[in-house]
């Protein structure tokens, strides 16, 4: 999917010096902005001007970068690769030290090109120069990821609507969207045939955190059920590998391919290397095609009202 940029949210939860006034918080809330936009737009030297001349890049792999030549340097490296990520700044606290120094302390949240979020804490320094503007002298990654599941399963939003898939013979229809119980994917199918009876099933997609990737639990009307780990396999596509028991009870494992149309209206289902009870079962490709949403009914009385 295309990359995903969050809304940028400067927030200033608490202050430890009452002498200042709005007019320092907002030349902070600028001097992030403008971070952020020009980390967004690969711009490394506009990056690396925003730092004093001896700041300070300390990584959360332990790496310092020291100055504005290596910082330019540094982000010439990271913007030069096609899959950087886009940033956003979600700053929880800044604390006045002195008259001229500000700590900030907040969360970065990256989205990568195919739309995965990861989020980590961070602690910039801010001071304040002659002219009255504010410089980074140094910023500190907190290694680890804090990213919700919720923020997670944003990488899967293209899912939510209506699909349908249409083989020799049968419809099937599929509703994904967001569910009402925590941070999941619920979606319900109905597969409708003139030589058969109408077959149901539902899926629940949710994140593992231990495994860091997406897992999905299905289970059709007749009592079978199936989970599947995630793996991305590059932007616009996932590999599942799907274990489960069918209603009779024979063990089934596969291994299924979604691919996502640049168009995002669009996805191919490829079920492969599926064995139902030792035996091998043949690959199967389908197409998945988005459904528009439908027009919202008007009542009679609706028409009524509007025409007097």
């Amino acid at each position: 999917m295309k990359p995903l940029l969050l809304t940028i949210l400067i927030g200033i939860s608490s202050l430890s010096h009452s002498s200042f006034g709005q007019e320092d918080l907002s030349k902070l809330e600028n001097s992030a902005r403008t971070l952020i936009a020009a980390f967004n737009a690969g711009d490394a030297e506009a990056v690396s001007s925003l730092f004093v001349e001896g700041g300070e890049l300390l990584l959360a792999s332990g790496e310092l970068v020291l100055g504005r030549e290596d910082l330019l340097a540094h982000y010439t490296e990271v913007f030069a690769d096609d899959a950087r990520p886009q940033a956003a700044l979600e700053a929880g606290s800044v604390r006045f030290l002195t008259d001229n120094l500000a700590v900030e302390d907040g969360t970065v949240h990256l989205t990568s090109p195919d739309g995965e979020i990861s989020s980590h804490f961070y602690q910039a320094v801010h001071v304040k120069q002659e002219d009255g503007s504010w410089l980074f002298a140094s910023i500190r990654d907190q290694e680890g990821d804090h990213a919700l599941p919720a923020e997670k399963l944003i990488a899967l939003q293209w899912l939510i609507g209506d699909w349908i898939i249409q083989t020799d013979g049968a419809d099937t229809w599929i509703s994904f969207s967001w569910s009402d119980d925590g941070p999941y994917i619920d979606a319900k199918a109905l597969t409708e045939s003139p030589d058969s009876m109408d077959t149901a099933a539902t899926l629940r997609i949710g994140w593992n955190e231990k495994e860091e990737t997406f897992v999905s639990w299905g289970f059709d009307a007749e009592g079978g059920f199936n989970q599947s780990i995630w793996y991305a396999d590059g932007p616009e596509r996932w590999i599942l590998k799907t274990s489960g028991v069918t209603a009779t009870g024979e063990t089934s494992v596969a291994t299924q391919v979604l691919s996502l149309a640049e168009s995002e209206q669009r996805f191919s289902w490829l079920k492969r290397d599926q064995i139902i009870d030792g035996v091998i079962q043949p690959d199967r490709s389908l197409s998945a095609v988005k459904r528009p949403p439908q027009p919202m009914a008007v009542s009679a009385e609706s028409d009524a009202t509007e025409s007097e």
